[in-house]
């Protein structure tokens, strides 16, 4: 049950949509930084970060932030755009991810106890052999197959995540090298790194999913 909620949780939340500039008005300023026309750079824990401008959103993009050409918006943290959950992971539902991703492998790891459980009750109870598993049980054996296999993939993923909130990074800026060569300024160190994944209240959705359709935001 858990795995259906977490699985909801994360499909259905804005990931952290970052509006468009509907207006035409001047781009929207992201803290305080300075530059010429198409160029805008802001100080973060002491280091200056260029923006990049999103031709397709019309905006000075915050610091993280990506815009996924699947999903055709700007995500505010932008880790990645998962294929199976047909959602892009951002600010605003990467825990609900994580919490997912460690549930199902919880799921997996309870399946492929008790079919070992099974599997070991036939084998020295019933002293049946390999063959008569595949001809008794084939199902069980499957399973159990398929479960190792979960297992592994999941377990990798986790362990990938779990470094990478260590780190205070994403997957696409890990995946860029974003911080090679220099140091990444939003590591605060592996403690506080878990608190604001994990622990900070995320903030309110930016994007208001009950207006109305204007012609004027129509592609």
């Amino acid at each position: 049950m858990q795995v259906f909620v977490n699985l909801i949780l994360v499909s259905m939340i804005d990931p952290g949509i970052i509006p468009r500039n509907i207006d035409q008005s001047p781009v929207e300023e992201v803290g305080t930084g300075h530059g010429s026309k198409g160029r805008r750079v802001i100080s973060v824990n002491g280091m200056e970060i260029k923006l990049k401008y999103c031709r397709v959103c019309k905006i000075y993009r915050p610091p993280r932030s990506c815009h996924c050409a699947i999903c055709n918006n700007c995500v505010d943290k932008f880790d990645h755009h998962c294929p199976w959950l047909g959602q892009c992971i951002g600010l605003r539902n990467y825990r609900f991810y994580l919490t997912f991703l460690v549930t199902v492998l919880m799921f997996f790891i309870y399946v492929f106890a008790f079919c070992f459980w099974r599997i070991h009750q036939r084998v020295f109870r019933d002293d049946a052999g390999l063959l008569g598993l595949l001809r008794n049980c084939p199902e069980t054996v499957a399973l159990t197959s398929f479960s190792i296999g979960a297992i592994g993939f999941l377990g990798c993923l986790a362990s990938y995540h779990a470094y990478l909130i260590a780190i205070n990074q994403t997957f696409y800026e890990n995946f860029r090298q974003r911080y090679v060569g220099f140091q990444n300024p939003h590591d605060k160190g592996i403690l506080r790194n878990m608190k604001e994944v994990l622990l900070v209240p995320l903030p309110p959705s930016r994007v208001d999913f009950r207006a109305k359709v204007t012609p004027e935001i129509m592609p």
